[in-house]
């Protein structure tokens, strides 16, 4: 199988022109995963299809179109579309119900809403039937406005050139619009697990910190 992906936790290689294999790399069972793919998509919202598990494997509908981050490469002044876009997958996620078996986020509040925590440009497909949403490794339940933050922190936190920070602030904001909470509770918990990321390099540390000043 060709490998055509590499996330934190999985390799993604190709099936065939309609699935993917996505493989854990500890080992540890996939089962979970598909379980919250599975209720996502009976709730309505866009994430791929699985079509089946086993052990460390999950067999996932292979999704055909850019990342957004790839669509906001190639036209940057659809970045406020984009960014509203962004915002209205928040909200729509933060209305779900809580399904009662993921693990609760420490802090951040009393409303519980399901929370991906990992929302951001590079983990939506733009397909030709609408965004889907992937890579749910992190997901947990809380309150909607740590996602928010998250995905404000990740954004702000990566070190760009001044024209690519003048588009995701124009994106962010118009985020802010149309997703339907406020970050400004939730950067206190964003920040602290954002510098708690053992991935987070030391120029992006000092970005995460300056936020941390400036919000937490």
């Amino acid at each position: 199988m060709e490998l055509i992906g590499r996330g934190r936790e999985a390799d993604v290689y190709a099936v065939d022109g309609d699935r993917v294999l996505r493989r854990f790399r500890d080992g540890g069972p996939a089962e979970d995963e598909a379980r919250l793919l599975r209720w996502l998509a009976a709730h309505g919202y866009p994430v791929p299809a699985v079509h089946g598990v086993d052990g460390a494997d999950l067999v996932m509908e292979r999704l055909h179109g850019p990342t957004m981050s790839e669509a906001l490469r190639s036209r940057p002044w659809r970045a406020p579309a984009y960014g509203a876009l962004l915002g209205r997958l928040h909200r729509e996620l933060h209305g779900l119900p809580d399904p009662g078996w993921l693990t609760r986020l420490p802090g951040g509040g009393g409303d519980v809403r399901v929370l991906h925590l990992d929302l951001h440009p590079e983990n939506v497909i733009i397909t030709d039937r609408g965004p889907k949403v992937i890579d749910w490794s992190t997901c947990r339940v809380g309150a909607p406005e740590v996602d928010v933050a998250m995905t404000f922190v990740i954004l702000r936190g990566i070190v760009l050139r001044p024209h690519e920070r003048l588009l995701i602030r124009g994106f962010l904001r118009a985020m802010a619009r149309t997703c339907g909470a406020d970050r400004a509770a939730g950067m206190p918990v964003a920040t602290g697990r954002r510098l708690a990321d053992p991935h987070l390099t030391d120029a992006e540390a000092v970005l995460v910190r300056r936020l941390r000043r400036l919000y937490g």
